[in-house]
């Protein structure tokens, strides 16, 4: 096989992940990911599970985390797959179960960097932050908040993954968004809109860009600030206050009880504090 052969095979295997409705970030993620092996291979090549290692020993040259190289693991064996290549797949690489969250966000730091964003007058990103910690959303469910949804406490026929999802509103969450809704007049849509697009949603980089922001004003590492810091928080939260896991597992959309658990471990600082409290 030829690299301009593998190359059409590709091109076709992609437009068969869009006809099955993939949304547009899986479809460059699945772009990125097969191109990364198309640039390996050399211009002539016999399409093996020796190759096939080969890719993977390069995967671990490049130092890539252990997720990161799944990710791509995955991708391919899917491509493999698709080309009748059975014999290719590649096995996904172990990775070493956690017991604690690395740094997670504190619940005094969320405290904090919402008063800051009061201050710098970022009252979107005052109400985003205050969704992620009380709903435990993720940024692209921010788009489902519209005025419409505020009608009622539960926002439904919410996608992800291809399975629906409710996000719950508390009362006074539900009443701060409309406040904010009356004060902007924003009469219908989006609550959260791009301030230089018409009618769209804020950028998710523009999110995170801002909430990066205001961290630094409020004395936080900035590289706390990322899509599942606040779920964390969230969760924790949520078992303090009695939401079994299978409960957590519903309001969280996961599929598997064992991701949401990962949610709620506690930090190592926490397990020392806890330890400091034990006495002979």
């Amino acid at each position: 096989m030829i690299k301009e052969e593998i190359k059409e095979k590709s091109n076709d295997f992609i437009n068969d992940e869009r006809l099955d409705e993939k949304s547009k970030r899986t479809i460059v993620d699945y772009r990125n990911d097969v191109k990364k092996l198309i640039d390996f291979l050399p211009e002539e090549f016999t399409l093996n599970k020796q190759l096939m290692l080969d890719f993977k020993d390069y995967l671990d040259s490049k130092g890539y985390s252990v997720s990161s190289k799944n990710k791509y693991v995955v991708v391919i064996n899917k491509f493999m797959r698709y080309l009748g290549h059975d014999e290719c797949i590649l096995k996904k690489y172990k990775k070493q179960e956690k017991s604690s969250i690395d740094d997670p966000i504190w619940e005094q730091e969320h405290k904090r960097m919402l008063r800051w964003a009061k201050s710098m007058g970022m009252m979107d990103m005052y109400l985003i932050m205050k969704i992620f910690a009380h709903c435990g959303a993720r940024v692209d469910e921010l788009k489902f908040y519209t005025v419409e949804s505020l009608e009622s406490n539960y926002i439904k026929r919410v996608y992800n993954k291809g399975k629906e999802r409710t996000l719950i509103l508390t009362n006074e969450l539900k009443r701060e968004l409309k406040a904010y809704c009356k004060e902007n007049k924003i009469k219908s849509g989006y609550i959260f809109k791009s301030p230089v697009k018409d009618g769209q949603m804020l950028n998710n980089s523009t999110i995170w860009r801002r909430l990066k922001k205001i961290a630094k004003k409020a004395k936080i590492n900035p590289n706390k600030i990322h899509p599942h810091a606040w779920r964390h928080l969230f969760a924790k939260k949520c078992k303090e206050n009695g939401i079994d896991l299978d409960e957590l597992r519903d309001i969280l959309g996961h599929n598997d009880i064992n991701t949401t658990a990962i949610y709620t471990m506690t930090s190592n600082r926490e397990k020392r504090e806890k330890l400091e409290r034990i006495r002979y």
